[in-house]
């Protein structure tokens, strides 16, 4: 059946987008190692507004880990309003990393400029946008527009953003392992996708769902945020998202016969998720869905199980899943009657005037 809507485009697109973006960041990788070189920062910020801080959340986990530096995301609302308890009076090397689509989000470019006031000549953008406000205001940047979407909700642009940030961390890092793999991630996309759509088909001709929860944890806990955040662009599906084991305590309360529930599965938590998994679909009988490195992985009694064929460190393994996430989000709008591109009172960005 020929899909309607450009977001499916957008979707089954991402080779494209993951290599032109691999490329950039390849072609930039002296001036990145120059760059981070004179730099020597004692903390790095992720930087962005919902799904680029999403995507920055789970790039800040990679990083902190494999380059040993305190890092993490802040929403550029955040920053801008409450700078103390972002940047530390006593920091005098921060690094900041801009991810954005269009590069044209206001909050995002008012909080580089209140950085780069305080941190000159310490701003990286990665995006889609050369050229655009903030690509110009940024100290470096790296930037790919295959990946630039036309509709409402980012798709591909977020997962190649993401893609971006953790090869730059691995070459910054000489993680070789990494490296290599993310080299290669454009070639297992489209495997991922070819996985996911039945599944997601299925899945969403079961049933009209009340509510839609995906857990994630660690590395894997800013992919969950961005899953749900697409079920609400998408398909305006009351969605949450939580780390695995959060889900036992006050969210659990809304889990039902009518909840779908996808599980972001990890190495770390072996056992814990494929309990919390059985648990939901067994007692709760909600619909529930395993998302999975490779087919054999043990994830308790599941509803589905989507195997991405990607046997990944869990630092790189959200990048894996967002494919698959967004596949779900696309025919949740479908069995929803609802246009995935435009969605309900929302832009492509947000600009805001002074």
């Amino acid at each position: 059946m020929k899909q309607p809507y450009d977001c499916y485009r957008e979707i089954v697109g991402h080779k494209e987008a993951w290599q032109e973006a691999v490329e950039a960041v390849l072609a930039n990788s002296e001036s990145l190692k120059a760059f981070f070189g004179r730099l020597q920062p004692e903390q790095v910020l992720f930087l962005g507004c919902t799904s680029p801080y999403y995507a920055g959340s789970s790039a800040a986990v990679y990083w902190q880990s494999v380059l040993g530096i305190p890092s993490r995301a802040v929403t550029s609302s955040e920053l801008i309003q409450f700078p103390a308890a972002q940047l530390s009076t006593r920091l005098e090397s921060p690094m900041l990393i801009a991810l954005s689509r269009t590069g044209r989000t206001t909050e995002t470019i008012w909080a580089v400029e209140e950085f780069d006031k305080r941190y000159p000549g310490r701003s990286l953008y990665i995006g889609c946008a050369p050229g655009s406000a903030l690509a110009q205001r940024a100290s470096l940047s790296v930037t790919f527009e295959k990946a630039y979407e036309k509709t409402v909700p980012a798709l591909r642009s977020i997962s190649s953003m993401l893609l971006a940030s953790l090869l730059v961390g691995a070459l910054l890092a000489g993680d070789s392992a990494a490296e290599a793999i993310l080299r290669q991630a454009p070639a297992a996309v489209n495997e991922i996708l070819s996985q996911a759509e039945p599944l997601a088909q299925a899945v969403n001709r079961k049933k009209v769902y009340q509510n839609v929860f995906c857990l994630g944890s660690g590395p894997l806990y800013g992919a969950a945020q961005e899953g749900a955040l697409k079920m609400i662009e998408m398909s305006l599906s009351n969605a949450m998202s939580f780390p695995f084991l959060e889900s036992r305590h006050g969210p659990r309360a809304l889990i039902d016969e009518n909840s779908l529930v996808i599980g972001l599965y990890s190495r770390a938590g072996q056992g814990y998720e494929a309990q919390v998994m059985d648990e939901l679909t067994r007692k709760h009988e909600a619909t529930t869905v395993a998302i999975v490195p490779m087919a054999d992985w043990d994830s308790g009694s599941v509803t589905y199980k989507i195997a991405t064929g990607c046997d990944w460190p869990d630092g790189l393994l959200g990048l894996s899943y967002l494919p698959a996430l967004y596949m779900l989000a696309y025919y949740r709008a479908l069995a929803c009657g609802v246009n995935p591109d435009a969605s309900r009172f929302l832009t492509h960005h947000i600009e805001i005037v002074r």
